[in-house]
């Protein structure tokens, strides 16, 4: 009877560690309309990649700008995982003002973001103030 167990373990265990693995995979299939109906308004910017393994990791694709309640810049951001695998970074928007000057509030701060492999998300964020007319996307590796 032990060796009859034995013999059928290694299989089994094979067996269910294959099913483990192949459960991992993190890649995203998506869809969408083929002809999208949106209007976006993307802007042109400025990069500066001081850690080029997460450039080579996670890219910004474009920036769109808008504006809501009146006068609150809005900014969203796609971000595209170029592995296979999960990855988490951490972000946070900076708002300027007209004068160069940081536009400070409650809600900016660090948020970190998970995005499974090959995974194409959108990161958005208002204005804190009215004064508020330009940003800085920073992000980095957790």
């Amino acid at each position: 009877m032990k060796m009859s167990f034995r013999l059928l373990a290694a299989p089994v265990m094979a067996a269910g560690l294959l099913a483990v693995l192949s459960g991992c995979a993190t890649n995203v299939n998506t869809v969408s309309r083929a002809q999208p109906q949106a209007a976006t308004n993307y802007i042109s910017d400025k990069r500066v990649v001081t850690d080029n393994t997460l450039a080579r990791t996670v890219r910004i694709n474009a920036i769109n700008q808008g504006v809501v309640s009146g006068n609150l810049l809005k900014i969203q951001a796609e971000v595209e995982n170029l592995k296979n695998d999960l990855r988490s970074v951490r972000y946070k928007f900076e708002w300027i003002d007209k004068d160069g000057m940081a536009v400070n509030g409650p809600t900016e701060g660090w948020r970190v973001l998970q995005l499974q492999g090959r995974e194409t998300v959108n990161i958005s964020t208002v204005a804190v103030s009215p004064r508020a007319v330009d940003f800085v996307l920073k992000i980095s590796e957790l």
